[in-house]
């Protein structure tokens, strides 16, 4: 059973920061439990895609 690693940190009351490997998972030094959930995993590239929007329209920004 794969549980999202949200899941996991969410348990254990401790927040996810969505890297791979998660800062939580280093820390404990549980990197072979921090795994995303498809659904966890699309999540992070919505992000990661927002992100890079904001840094382009940014940079766009200055060029105006």
């Amino acid at each position: 059973q794969i549980r999202s690693r949200v899941t996991v940190c969410k348990r254990l009351k401790l927040k996810c920061d969505r890297r791979t490997p998660c800062s939580s998972c280093t820390k404990r030094d549980t990197v072979a439990r921090c795994v995303y959930s498809p659904a966890a995993a699309e999540k992070i590239d919505l992000h990661s895609l927002n992100n890079r929007l904001i840094q382009v329209e940014s940079q766009l920004a200055q060029f105006t």
